[in-house]
């Protein structure tokens, strides 16, 4: 499914194509005033009358009308300039499609009279997603920042389970790294700003794209995402389904937590058999160590696998884990994803810190770092 909000297309969607657009006809002895543009996903149109909506990404929405003789292009998902776009009739515009409209607003800024259209179609774009997500599970890595060596330009991360963790170095010096880090009170990779490896601490989330040297103890970063995170479990006390809110109590400090739960948050039910099977197994136990993953299965395949569910079907008394970013609230919690069904597991450890997966009898990297978004 298309998301406006998706992080991929505003990091790379149209990325340059305000740059260098060509003309449409008018004098360049008296050019006209810049124009105006607006980009959006198409969520109504109508060919014949030459008018399409969208939605922009800033929020609201706008409406467009196409002048005659505008210029509509298709480009490439990610496409760093028009070079490689082709002409495309206004006809095969479809809804979900991403469109850069450049023209003249009108003085309330509800409509533009546009000379000229950017279109990325949604198919293109629901490919390059997929092939994305492809190349970051083949050669991605995730895990928790544990040392940063800023003179050698190296980061060494705990990946995997506590109990058996593996420690690996990623590379980012003497090459040109895409560095990002998540902005405080947001789960979106959109919101993520360009940041730097100076700017990532022991104890981040951080997951890199590269590939691995033979021994598989290091690898040569291309891109680089991180984060401060948050994971916490407790009791639900209320919910609010009209504000996307559930009200909890914190197993640690006994507070009250509000924990707002947006449309990109992914939200499970552990079931019963699974639960029984993870407790039982949990803490590096069961059948030749595998502890309380399935032979071959990531962090975010487990999670993948339970059921999604609603917060209408929560109630009070259920007991979830949450994993959020690190806002400025610390009675506030922005959810990645929220878990529930885990009254099965092993009771509340009373250890008087922020549980993680492995303090409630989950993996202990079951929800760190955007469960399994990919940038």
């Amino acid at each position: 499914m298309l998301n406006r909000d998706d992080g991929r297309l505003r990091a790379c969607l149209l990325a340059g194509l305000t740059l260098a657009l060509p003309a449409t006809g008018r004098s360049q002895a008296n050019p006209p005033r810049k124009a105006d543009s607006v980009i959006g996903e198409v969520a109504a149109l109508d060919s014949a009358a030459r008018r399409l909506t969208l939605e922009l990404d800033a929020g609201g929405s706008v409406e467009v009308t196409i002048e005659e003789g505008a210029a509509i292009l298709r480009a490439k998902p990610g496409a760093p300039t028009l070079a490689d776009a082709t002409p495309a009739p206004l006809e095969e515009i479809v809804v979900g499609d991403r469109v850069l409209a450049r023209g003249a607003l009108s003085e309330d800024k509800a409509s533009l009279a546009a000379r000229q259209l950017v279109v990325v179609s949604r198919d293109d774009i629901a490919r390059k997603q997929e092939a994305e997500r492809s190349e970051w599970r083949r050669r991605g890595v995730l895990g928790v920042v544990t040392a940063v060596d800023a003179q050698k330009g190296e980061i060494s991360l705990r990946v995997g389970r506590i109990a058996a963790a593996q420690s690996l170095v990623v590379e980012a010096a003497d090459r040109k790294v895409s560095f990002r880090r998540y902005a405080a009170d947001s789960v979106k990779f959109s919101d993520a700003r360009p940041s730097a490896l100076a700017e990532v601490r022991v104890g981040d989330q951080l997951r890199a794209l590269g590939d691995r040297t033979a021994d598989g103890a290091r690898v040569a970063a291309e891109q680089i995402v991180f984060g401060t995170f948050r994971t916490v479990a407790g009791t639900v006390t209320a919910i609010d389904p009209g504000k996307n809110e559930v009200a909890m109590r914190a197993d640690d400090t006994r507070r009250p937590l509000t924990v707002t739960v947006g449309p990109d948050a992914r939200v499970r039910r552990l079931p019963p058999e699974m639960a029984v099977r993870l407790a039982r197994f949990a803490g590096g136990g069961g059948e030749g160590g595998r502890g309380a993953r399935e032979p071959g299965a990531g962090p975010e395949d487990l999670l993948e696998r339970m059921p999604a569910t609603t917060l209408e079907e929560l109630k009070a008394g259920d007991r979830i884990l949450v994993s959020s970013t690190e806002g400025g609230d610390p009675g506030r919690l922005n959810a990645i994803a929220l878990v529930s069904g885990l009254e099965a597991l092993r009771p509340p450890a009373a250890s008087g810190r922020a549980a993680r997966g492995a303090d409630v009898g989950l993996p202990a990297d079951l929800m760190d770092l955007g469960m399994g978004s990919f940038p």
